[in-house]
């Protein structure tokens, strides 16, 4: 545990006034289902240069960008994702506020068994366009199932040790009264981050405060653990449960929570 943990609970896809739009589109599969929770829903496309291109209306600040590829399809391995950021009235994809290539691996994702792709800029921008553009091999299409682009929110003082880290398993499994056989229905595991920040401070209080009115155990949040090495660190999931805002100190406040994977 290095990098301090970065949160995103306001997802510019999910805006009322963003639009999306790809290159290129295989069947029904469309990049509108990159705006849905569900993470096997997915845009498709066999074009291993395809884009896709969300507008979000006006200049929104933007911080962290994911992308999750559902890990019932193979994804890319090897190659690049660029992200270019351009601002209102520029020209969308042409990069001026941000063109980065980010390299597909171990680090930065997506991993087998994982799925997430994520991108913490140094310093959060101002943009109105996010274009995604793959440079990739190797698969026979490409399947997004989410997309994120949004602030990113980091605490002065990291997550406490203690935190859970949880591979929920979704199988059943039944015995016969007879014979004592067991039979398995597997079915996907689900992640789940337990943690709590011990120290807030009086401002980083308001944040999450503001944070549990926004997305409630509702909507989705964004979890980075490490920041550094998101690839195997990262889940797009709801809060189970609501829980208050503790103020054990005079001048310093703890949340805790538990985040679960959104499938």
């Amino acid at each position: 545990m290095v990098a301090k943990i970065a949160l995103s609970w306001v997802n510019q896809i999910d805006a009322s006034a963003t639009t999306l739009s790809a290159s290129s589109t295989a069947g029904d599969l469309s990049i509108s289902n990159i705006a849905t929770p569900i993470i096997g829903r997915r845009w498709r496309t066999t074009s291993m240069t395809a884009y896709g291109l969300a507008d979000f209306g006006s200049d929104k600040t933007i911080g962290l960008l994911a992308l999750v590829f559902p890990r019932d399809t193979a994804f890319p391995t090897t190659g690049t994702i660029t992200h270019a950021l351009d601002a209102d009235g520029g020209t969308p994809g042409s990069g001026a506020v941000l063109d980065e290539a980010v390299n597909i691996n171990a680090t930065n994702g997506p991993v087998a068994g994982y799925g997430y792709h994520v991108y913490k800029l140094a310093t959060p921008v101002s943009a109105r366009y996010w274009r995604f553009t793959f440079d990739v091999s190797g698969v026979p299409f490409i399947d997004v199932g989410r997309a994120w682009a949004g602030d990113a929110w980091q605490p002065d003082l990291n997550i406490a040790f203690g935190y859970g880290d949880e591979w929920g398993d979704l199988s059943r499994v039944s015995r016969s009264t007879r014979s004592g056989a067991e039979f398995i229905d597997e079915r996907p595991r689900q992640r789940a981050f337990a943690y709590s920040l011990e120290a807030l401070s009086a401002g980083e209080r308001d944040d999450l405060r503001e944070m549990q009115r926004i997305i409630g155990i509702s909507k989705q949040l964004l979890f980075v653990k490490d920041p550094d090495s998101p690839a195997t660190e990262t889940v797009i999931g709801r809060i189970d449960q609501s829980t208050p805002l503790l103020q054990p100190y005079f001048s310093l406040s703890s949340k805790a929570f538990t985040v679960r994977e959104s499938l």
